[in-house]
Order: C-alpha cells, then sequence, then structure tokens
C-alpha cells in the first residue's frame, strides 16, 4: 500500500513539478521590479499587483486541479481563487489609497499564508516528502501579512520595497522547492513506474 501511495505521489509530481518554478519565476521579476523602482506611481504598482495576483492565482488554481486527488489539492484551489479575487479587486478599483492597498496585501497575504501552513499541514499529515515547502512560504507569507498590518505605511516607496521583498523572498522558495520536488522525483524515478 505504502508503494502504491508513493508511486501515485511521483506520478502527480512529474506532472506538476514545473508549476512552482514558473510562479517563482514571476515572483522573482514582480520582486525585481518592484524594488528597482519602488517609488513607481500608484497605479503602475496597482496594475503590477493586480495583474501579478491573477496569474498567480490562475497558476494555483491549475496545480490544485492537476494535484485532484493528493491530499489537500483543494487548499491550492482556494488559494489559487481568493489570489485571482484579490487580483481582480485591485484591477477593477485602481483608484485605493496607499493604505487601502496595503491592507488588501495584507489580507491576501494572511489567506495565502494562512491556506499554505494548512495545506502543508495536509500534506506532512500524508507523509508528502514536499510539505515543508508550503509551510515555509506560507510562514513568510504570514510573516509579510502581519507586519503590514502592524505597521501600514503612508509611503508608497516603502510599500514597493516590501512587495518586492515579499516578492522576492516568495519566488526564491518557489524556485528552489520546484527544482527540489524535481530532483526527488528523479531520485525516486528508476523505482516508481
Amino acid at each position: 500500500m505504502v508503494d502504491d501511495v508513493t508511486a501515485q505521489v511521483v506520478r502527480t509530481v512529474r506532472k506538476v513539478w514545473w508549476l512552482p518554478v514558473v510562479r517563482g519565476v514571476l515572483l522573482l521579476v514582480l520582486g525585481l521590479l518592484l524594488m528597482a523602482q519602488p517609488a513607481a506611481s500608484l497605479e503602475a504598482i496597482v496594475w503590477l499587483f493586480g495583474i501579478f495576483a491573477i496569474v498567480d492565482g490562475v497558476l494555483l488554481v491549475v496545480q490544485g486541479l492537476l494535484d485532484r486527488g493528493v491530499p489537500g489539492w483543494t487548499w491550492w484551489v482556494v488559494e489559487g481563487l481568493a489570489g485571482v479575487a484579490v487580483g481582480a479587486v485591485v484591477v477593477l478599483w485602481p483608484g485605493p489609497t496607499v493604505r487601502v492597498l496595503f491592507f488588501l496585501l495584507a489580507a491576501w497575504l494572511l489567506v495565502l499564508g494562512i491556506v499554505s501552513i494548512i495545506g502543508a499541514v495536509a500534506l506532512s499529515r500524508y507523509r508528502d516528502p514536499g510539505w515543508h515547502w508550503p509551510l515555509a512560504f506560507g510562514l513568510v507569507s504570514t510573516l509579510f501579512a502581519v507586519l503590514l498590518i502592524a505597521r501600514p505605511q503612508g509611503s508608497l516607496a516603502v510599500f514597493g520595497v516590501l512587495l518586492g521583498l515579499f516578492a522576492f523572498v516568495g519566488g526564491a522558495m518557489n524556485l528552489v522547492s520546484g527544482f527540489a520536488v524535481r530532483q526527488m522525483v528523479k531520485d525516486l524515478g528508476p523505482a516508481v513506474p
């Protein structure tokens, strides 16, 4: 039975290992853009963040749907739908103040963090070897959310840098986790059909 579960996990991961890599690249690009131009116009940051949240949400929904049958797959779909919803609100309502954007970002990061932590716990219960990556991402997301809630800043530059740092750290974590999972599948590959 354990061999059957391992084989199923390896087959599933072979299909989706690249999704965290794509998500990581998107986050890294967003982070670099925001850190390079932290004082860009509010409208540019709003659109950049909104479009990213929508694309990231779609990637998470795809990952969840490709992982159907794997414990915790519904949490990826929930996290993706939350990202799409936040992105749509930001794109359709581009005129919020920096403070509103701070709290919207904080709420999104908090949902992202909590859902990632819950998903990691679900994966760890089923002894999924990659459970610690979503846990780390969830903790970083929650930490940034708490930072934004505790110290809302009025400065656009601070907002751009905070969002850029989150995107950069999250992107690096997603890249590393995607390639680590790919390597794990390669290591297990010869033993699993």
